[in-house]
């Protein structure tokens, strides 16, 4: 009666593994949907040859089918292990050798079950008993046997643990579910101590009565949270294959996951990456830590291995229906889009020929300069500038030797003038400067030293030798100039000045001039 009643139980077992495994395999994409079908197959094969030696008349047959499980019971606890790391987000540690190492010992109880014949490591002693008029196999456990039986409570102890560590910093529906988790791995313990104490006496393969239950809870667990197909395959297609670095951070900014090429951004910090908080990983990038934190959108410039990256940083709140309960946090190389950006920038405010500010840029930057010396009561002086006689220099050499004077005689003002000065280009021979922090008398004197210089210069084209002057009107800030526009008027009308006045010189625009 007993028997009957236990090969019911299993032969229903075998068809709901059997079932799962179809499922996991059909419908699952994702390598934990794939890892939990080779399960619900270990599983099946072992209930199936369990199954089969309790109904067997003889020791040969009990022996051979005690052997078929063998294809599974070595295996299951390895693959449970890799189904709990594959779905709490620890699969990276699978990759490679590590990965070997999981399935290490269940190889080598497989091989030393299959030759037991030879050395009796794995059950030292196999006979048939009588218990209430039923026959059963009595196996004798060999040294091996609790090799085996210590790795399969170590792989249940850290399924638990990564549970728990789960179940922990969750909520809602998605506590519910890793509940029903650490309740399919707590029931195992149960059968290991009853195996592993032979209850009873009769050699009842209890780990094979308490197993379909909990497999059922583990099925059932990720199948009504529509977590095996959904998140598992999202994770893996949008998470693990993105170029981008992806962080998942819970509420506490604690990092619980992140892919592969988080790592490689990681390194443009200077910091690594791993399961801690994110204030502490970033503490030697403060400006990082307060962007994740307030959830802004910023691009932040870095220098790797001498050249210049920039990532663009972006905090997304993860909501249940009631509360937050963790950040994404997505690192993104745009460095191309930047430095196409500059570039267009660059081309919209710089003059072609010379490389100087053009004309609107020239004025936004002196407006800009303007304010800041107007808002701290500084001093303030422009520079109104002429190349003399441009035009014979045109017809004397061409427009090809023009713009060898213009070029260079950019170059000189970039020389001569810099740091706070604004300098440009406003017209075909004109230029300008505003110079911050400088009075009349100053600006004078630097515009005559650029004057002097730029009349010793001699510039050459070809096998020609080109020498021009340049004339200067200057004008500084004062009480009665309302505007900017009313400074730049006061040196030009001083450029004019000191065109009228003979060229090649430097006329100062004073208070007291109309």
């Amino acid at each position: 009666m007993i028997i009957k009643f236990v090969s019911i139980y299993l032969f229903i077992g075998v068809l709901l593994l059997s079932f799962m495994f179809v499922n996991s395999f059909m419908r699952g994409k994702s390598s934990y949907a794939k890892a939990f079908g080779a399960l619900s197959l270990t599983l099946q094969v072992y209930l199936l040859g369990y199954l089969l030696e309790i109904n067997a008349s003889s020791l040969p047959e009990m022996f051979f089918w005690n052997q078929i499980q063998y294809l599974g019971i070595p295996f299951f606890p390895a693959l449970w292990l890799v189904v709990s790391m594959l779905y709490t987000g620890k699969g990276k540690y699978l990759q490679g050798f590590r990965g070997l190492v999981v399935f290490a010992i269940p190889l080598i109880t497989f091989f030393l079950r299959l030759t037991n014949d030879w050395h009796h490591w794995y059950y030292s002693q196999i006979e048939l008993q009588q218990f209430m008029g039923v026959t059963y196999m009595l196996l004798t456990k060999g040294p091996w046997y609790f090799v085996q039986t210590a790795y399969v409570l170590i792989a249940l102890v850290l399924c638990t643990l990564f549970y728990f560590q789960r179940y922990r910093n969750s909520t809602g529906d998605e506590k519910i579910q890793f509940r029903l988790l650490l309740l399919a791995s707590v029931l195992p313990y149960l059968a290991l101590v009853l195996v592993t104490v032979n209850v009873g006496g009769i050699g009842i393969d209890y780990t094979a009565l308490i197993l379909p239950p909990c497999i059922l809870l583990l099925y059932l667990s990720l199948t009504r949270y529509n977590f095996l197909e959904i998140k598992d395959l999202a994770r893996e297609r949008v998470f693990e294959d993105s170029r981008a670095g992806l962080i998942l951070a819970n509420r506490f900014y604690r990092v619980v996951d992140f892919n592969d090429a988080s790592i490689n951004f990681f390194r443009w910090f200077n910091a690594s990456i791993k399961e801690a908080q994110l204030e502490f990983l970033l503490k030697e990038h403060q400006d990082l830590w307060v962007c994740i934190r307030n959830s802004e959108d910023r691009v932040f410039h870095f220098l790797v291995e001498g050249e210049d990256r920039y990532v663009n940083i972006d905090t997304r709140i993860v909501q249940n229906i009631k509360e937050t309960v963790g950040y994404l946090i997505t690192f993104e190389d745009v460095t191309e889009r930047e430095c196409l950006k500059q570039r267009l920038t660059e081309i919209a405010n710089t003059d072609e020929l010379t490389g100087l500010n053009n004309r609107r840029r020239f004025r936004e930057g002196a407006e800009e300069t303007y304010q800041q010396a107007r808002l701290c009561h500084e001093d303030l002086a422009v520079l109104m500038m002429d190349i003399d006689f441009f035009k014979k220099v045109n017809d004397s050499y061409g427009h090809h030797g023009g713009d060898a004077v213009l070029r260079d005689f950019a170059a000189m003002l970039r020389e001569t003038f810099g740091g706070t000065d604004v300098v440009g280009r406003i017209g075909g021979e004109e230029f300008a400067v505003v110079m911050l922090k400088t009075d009349a008398e100053r600006a004078f004197d630097k515009a005559e030293d650029f004057r002097k210089a730029v009349a010793e210069k001699t510039i050459v084209f070809g096998e020609k030798r080109i020498c021009v002057t340049v004339s200067i009107g200057v004008a500084e800030l004062n009480d009665a100039i309302t505007d900017f526009d009313a400074l730049i008027n006061r040196a030009d009308h001083a450029l004019y000045q000191a065109k009228h006045s003979g060229r090649n010189r430097t006329v100062v625009k004073n208070q007291k001039q109309p």
